[in-house]
């Protein structure tokens, strides 16, 4: 998994529980690294959860909400990484839709040797449908990502978790019903 997940989910540890919080996720974790990640390193994604696991059990966070909080964090750090790429896309619909086709290809051309996840997106008019398949149980990071995506562009529809019980696939549906 590339390094800025790991970067940003550290930064993300301590923008919420503070540096100390995330000092103690990262040596509690007991990382081969240390903690000691960047940007353009690959890492395991073993060690991300291992991260929100410690995080979990120290924080008393269930570690799926936990993740889904830090999807709704990351969305905004993507605003401030790649602004160039997010400012093509004046609505949370043409982003969504194009996240698989254009978004992760530019991830592809940043990091060559990324393996970002499969997101089909879908819409109808009405209701658009998001489906999130991976290698890996980041689902719920996809979730939080897609709510603070309809957030940030002021969307009044809603998104709901279609098909649970896996976090390596997962379909959501915003739709303008009511969760």
């Amino acid at each position: 998994m590339k390094g800025v997940i790991f970067t940003e989910l550290v930064g993300f540890l301590e923008t919420q529980h503070g540096i100390a919080f995330a000092d103690d996720v990262i040596t509690q974790s007991q990382l081969p690294n240390d903690g000691a990640f960047t940007t353009v390193g690959n890492y395991p994604s073993a060690q991300a959860l291992t991260m929100v696991g410690v995080a979990s059990r120290l924080s008393g966070i269930d570690g799926a909400v936990l993740c889904e909080d830090y999807g709704a964090w990351l969305f905004g750090r993507f605003g401030v990484l790649f602004p160039t790429i997010m400012a093509n896309y004046p609505t949370a619909e043409s982003l969504l839709l194009h996240v698989g086709s254009h978004i992760h290809e530019e991830v592809r051309v940043l990091y060559p040797d990324a393996r970002p996840p499969l997101i089909e997106a879908v819409s109808d008019g009405t209701t658009l449908t998001v489906s999130y398949r991976s290698h890996r149980p980041m689902a719920h990071i996809a979730f939080g990502l897609i709510r603070q995506c309809l957030i940030s562009y002021g969307e009044t529809r809603t998104v709901r978790w279609h098909s649970a019980g896996r976090a390596e696939e997962a379909k959501f549906i915003i739709s303008a019903e009511s969760q």
